[in-house]
């Protein structure tokens, strides 16, 4: 009977194991999935520089950003948050993704793209969950870039003399999937040469220490002010301080970063 026990004992172990490495290749596999949605470098776009981050807080995560070329030689910036996180964030991400790609390439308006985006994912019926997107549609010749906020954190614009201000924070509309009949406001901002647009999820904001404090926005702010820097520095600089600001303390949550800017003439 004893060793019998034991050989049960054992089977059920094995069988554990099994199951916990099997667990672990459909985790390695859903986050190569999960990075086959996003850009795989940068845009190449005259007079303009790209800089992006993303890491999640485990295997897959519900952050997302996209680079999308339009007609016209637009550019569509995408940086997205899903509420929650894992498995069920991921794959609300990927339609996201596709989602998004079919309603900015169909619809001349943005404003109009980001209804219908609102309105197909509200018809998805994904209970609870609910997205807060901002997106961008940059046109090189004109340098102007036309926003929709959806109840994302107001990017943060960086001129030439290291000045820094949130844009758009009176059109910001709800997030994606509350409200089907949302009307969504865009508002266009002519970028000069030198400045530079941030966005970021609360990944950032939120990253904590071992002590309890938050990063912060003010923090945030401050990293973005220092004159005539590039968007090929100021992305690592920001990500440097965030690191040593946490000090290893294990990250909480998804984090995503996107800067671009006019270069300087």
């Amino acid at each position: 009977a004893s060793q019998g026990a034991i050989g049960i004992e054992n089977g059920q172990l094995h069988e554990r194991q099994w199951g916990q490495r099997a667990m672990q290749r459909d985790l390695e596999l859903a986050h190569k999935v999960q990075q086959g949605f996003l850009p795989g470098a940068p845009p190449k776009v005259d007079g303009y520089d790209f800089f992006d981050y993303y890491k999640a807080a485990s295997h897959v995560g519900g952050d997302y950003f996209d680079y999308i070329m339009l007609s016209g030689e637009r550019l569509g910036i995408v940086l997205a948050d899903v509420s929650g996180k894992g498995i069920a964030a991921a794959l609300l991400t990927a339609k996201l993704s596709s989602e998004a790609r079919f309603c900015l390439a169909i619809e001349t308006s943005l404003a109009t793209a980001v209804n219908r985006l609102n309105a197909a994912f509200c018809a998805a019926g994904w209970d609870d969950r609910f997205v807060t997107v901002i997106i961008g549609v940059l046109d090189p010749h004109t340098n102007e870039l036309t926003i929709v906020n959806g109840g994302h954190m107001a990017p943060y614009l960086r001129h030439r003399d290291g000045t820094v201000e949130p844009i758009g924070e009176d059109q910001s509309g709800v997030p994606l999937g509350v409200s089907a009949d949302f009307e969504y406001e865009q508002f266009t901002i002519e970028l000069a040469p030198g400045d530079c647009l941030t966005l970021f999820t609360d990944g950032f904001s939120e990253a904590m220490n071992a002590a309890g404090e938050l990063y912060g926005l003010e923090r945030l702010r401050q990293h973005l002010t220092e004159p005539e820097v590039g968007v090929d520095k100021l992305g690592p600089v920001l990500l440097e301080d965030v690191k040593s600001f946490v000090d290893g303390h294990a990250q909480s949550d998804d984090m995503c970063l996107v800067c671009f800017g006019r270069q300087y003439k």
